[in-house]
């Protein structure tokens, strides 16, 4: 009865626990979109919010969607970065008027509801998943 019991209890509190924490990982993203296009090859732009829940500030190293011939992650104004700084405890929006990504040679037009899997590096957290959903463009884009 004891050992039965103490593992309930250990059971319960692995499963109250986010699955993030049980990864080791302290990055959490979510809220993922991508721009949907009309046709094969075209460019995109990708958006997505990344929480670091850690004590400590990490990095944003590399990024991949392998929907696209190349993802670049770029500044407000479209100059390539190498990296994204995300400080411990906030929030790190990629956003149209912000760094955000830009997805080019699509291998398939992406249509309105797809689901895109992506890819990013972090210098501590390691390798997360992360998805996009596309959502229409704005008018002109």
């Amino acid at each position: 009865m004891k050992t039965y019991l103490g593992s309930a209890l250990l059971a319960a509190l692995f499963l109250s626990m986010p699955a993030a924490a049980l990864a080791g990982q302290d990055m959490v993203a979510d809220h993922g979109a991508v721009w949907q296009t009309k046709k094969i090859g075209a460019a995109t732009q990708g958006f997505i919010q990344i929480h670091n829940t850690g004590i400590s500030g990490d990095v944003l190293t590399g990024w991949s969607c392998p929907v696209a011939d190349t993802t670049t992650l770029v500044d407000a104004g479209g100059k390539p970065l190498q990296s994204l700084d995300i400080p411990a405890g906030q929030r790190v929006t990629l956003a149209p008027d912000g760094p955000h990504l830009v997805l080019q040679g699509t291998h398939f037009a992406i249509a309105m509801g797809s689901v895109l899997p992506c890819a990013f590096s972090f210098q501590n957290a390691g390798n997360i998943a992360v998805y996009l959903s596309s959502i229409p463009a704005p008018a002109g884009g």
